[in-house]
C-alpha cells in the first residue's frame, strides 16, 4: 500500500507552482510506478506544479527493505494543451495542442541494483541504472482517463522495454475538492524480466538462491485512489492510497522471495 500526501501551492498565471512536502511509504513489493501518478495528474491536475518531497521506497523491486528517496514533481503547461511534466525519475513532453488528447515522448531514469540490504540477492549480477526512452498517449472522455506508455532501456542497464496501460474516473464532490480512481498494469520484456527477476546457474551459485527462469509477460497490476482539496486559491492538498502486486515469473522469483 502507498500512501502520499501533497500540500500544493498555485499561482494562477502562465506558470502555476506549488510547494510540496510528501510522504510516501511502500509496502506493497515495488515502487510506486510513475504510470500510476501520471493518470492521476492526467485526471485530476489540469494545472503547472513544482514540489519537492522525500519518501521510503524499496531497496529494490522485490524487496521489503527500504530507503529514503528524493521525490519531485514539475508541470508547466502552455495555453495551448501542451505541456512538460517531471514526475518522480519519469519526464513527459506533450506534443500534442488539445485539453483532452496528448501524445508525445517519454524518458525514465530506473537505478541501479547494486549494495542492496538482502545478502543473497547482492550477490546476484550487478543491474546497472537504465536510461528509458519511449513515447505516451492519453485521452480524457468526461470523467474518464486513459494512458499508454512504452519505454526501451537506451543505457544498456536492462536492454528490455516496458509498455504501460492506466485508468483513471474522476468523481469531483464541490468546486473544492475531487477524488481519482486509478489503475494500472504493466507489461515487461524478455531483456527486462531476465535482468531484474531471472538467476541463472552462475548467480545462483554466488547467492545461494534456486535457479530460476523470467519470461516476458504481466510484470505488475496496481489500482488506487487520489483524494483532491483546494484549501485556497493557492493552497490545496493531494492524498493517495495505492496498493500493487507483483505478478506471474516476477512474483514466483526467489529475489522477491
Amino acid at each position: 500500500m502507498d500512501w502520499t500526501v501533497i500540500g500544493e501551492k498555485r499561482f494562477f498565471a502562465t506558470a502555476v507552482v506549488f510547494l510540496s512536502v510528501l510522504a510516501l511509504l511502500v509496502a506493497g513489493p515495488a515502487l510506486a510506478q510513475e504510470s500510476d501518478l501520471a493518470i492521476a495528474e492526467e485526471a485530476g491536475l489540469q494545472k503547472g506544479v513544482i514540489g519537492l518531497g522525500v519518501g521510503m521506497v524499496p531497496d529494490y523491486e522485490g524487496s521489503d527493505d527500504y530507503e529514503a528517496a528524493p521525490l519531485i514533481q514539475a508541470r508547466y503547461n502552455w495555453g495551448n494543451g501542451m505541456f512538460v511534466s517531471l514526475l518522480g525519475n519519469s519526464l513527459r513532453l506533450n506534443l500534442v495542442p488539445d485539453k483532452d488528447l496528448h501524445a508525445g515522448l517519454v524518458v525514465r531514469y530506473r537505478k541501479e541494483r547494486d549494495d542492496v540490504d538482502s545478502d543473497r540477492v547482492d550477490r546476484l549480477e550487478k543491474v546497472d541504472a537504465a536510461t528509458e526512452v519511449g513515447a505516451f498517449g492519453s485521452i480524457k472522455i468526461d470523467r474518464w482517463s486513459f494512458m499508454l506508455t512504452g519505454a526501451q532501456d537506451v543505457s544498456d542497464g536492462h536492454d528490455g522495454y516496458l509498455v504501460d496501460l492506466s485508468g483513471a474516473y474522476t468523481q469531483p464532490f464541490n468546486q473544492d475538492s475531487q477524488l481519482i480512481l486509478f489503475a494500472s498494469t504493466s507489461y515487461a520484456s524478455d531483456d527486462y524480466m531476465e535482468a531484474y527477476f531471472e538467476i541463472d546457474a552462475a548467480d545462483a551459485a554466488r547467492s545461494g538462491l534456486r535457479p530460476f527462469k523470467a519470461d516476458a509477460g504481466l510484470k505488475d497490476v496496481a489500482f488506487g485512489a487520489a483524494l483532491q482539496y483546494s484549501m485556497t486559491d493557492r493552497w490545496g492538498l493531494l492524498g493517495v492510497a495505492r496498493y500493487s502486486r507483483l505478478l506471474d515469473d516476477a512474483e514466483d522469483s526467489p529475489v522477491v522471495d
